[in-house]
């Protein structure tokens, strides 16, 4: 396995820690007793677990190359035992990202209308997808154009928004995350994956904004804050897709569901 790249690095060590999390809250006998998975692969993931929360820097500049061998391998381990028990893929939240119902999408557009009325400019192509019925079936362009205005918009925040006390982490996985906005969105090609990080780039934004927010009691905060890394976690996944990928056919580690 080659030299990854820092924001992947990054990416890891935000990873691992809530892989074990989430690993510990479901609670080695009830992951035994699911009857998923084969008991010695519960055991060995929960002892790889275990061993990681007593070792991981935060730093990674402490771990050497083959301690990134390692820890790929480890998240392997962990992921597959929980892709079983959670079941969830890339795929059902790239349609989370991209859902727009035809009411709502109407919606959007006459109020996107109605501003531009407000401020001196009439925008007919507006006003007329408004006021279409749904298609029962094919695509439908109020929803396309809905879509698009809310892609567009996210893109416009992530430009935006000021990076300021983000930490080493964040700001590393964010710039990686605009950098790949900017160059989707310049060739004009969308797809999943752009959808996905811009609305996972609006999570993220939308979290530590409230993590910022002088008049948010610390407790509460510390529940954003919590959030707030979870989303960057899932921001890194969709940003270093490909690498995490080709870093783990070097190692010859199957594909799971979780992958992206």
């Amino acid at each position: 396995m080659g030299e990854l790249s820092v924001g992947l690095k990054h990416h890891l060590l935000i990873l691992a820690p809530s892989l074990v999390d989430e690993l510990e809250d479901f609670g080695l006998a009830n992951v035994v007793a699911s009857g998923a998975l084969d008991e010695h692969e519960v055991e060995q993931a929960f002892f790889t677990a275990r061993g990681l929360a007593n070792w991981l820097p935060e730093d990674p500049d402490a771990l050497a190359p083959a301690d990134w061998e390692a820890l790929m391998v480890a998240v392997h381990q962990l992921r597959r035992v929980l892709d079983v028990i959670e079941k969830e893929t890339f795929e059902a939240v790239a349609r989370e990202a991209r859902s727009v119902t035809a009411d709502r999408a109407r919606q959007d557009l006459r109020a996107a209308f109605e501003a531009k009325r407000a401020e001196g400019e009439v925008d007919f192509r507006l006003h007329g997808l408004s006021r279409t019925e749904p298609k029962a079936s094919g695509q439908d362009p109020a929803v396309q154009e809905a879509f698009r205005r809310k892609r567009t918009e996210r893109h416009r925040l992530l430009l935006g928004f000021d990076d300021d006390g983000l930490s080493p982490a964040e700001s590393v996985i964010l710039a990686d995350a605009r950098g790949l906005a900017n160059a989707v969105m310049v060739d004009g090609v969308t797809d999943n994956r752009l959808d996905a990080l811009l609305a996972m780039t609006s999570v993220f934004i939308e979290m530590v904004s409230m993590r910022r927010n002088p008049g948010v009691p610390d407790a509460i905060r510390k529940t954003f804050t919590r959030m707030s890394t979870k989303a960057v976690m899932a921001l890194g996944a969709i940003v270093y897709r490909d690498e995490y990928h080709r870093a783990k056919q070097a190692l010859a580690l199957s594909s799971l569901p979780s992958d992206l």
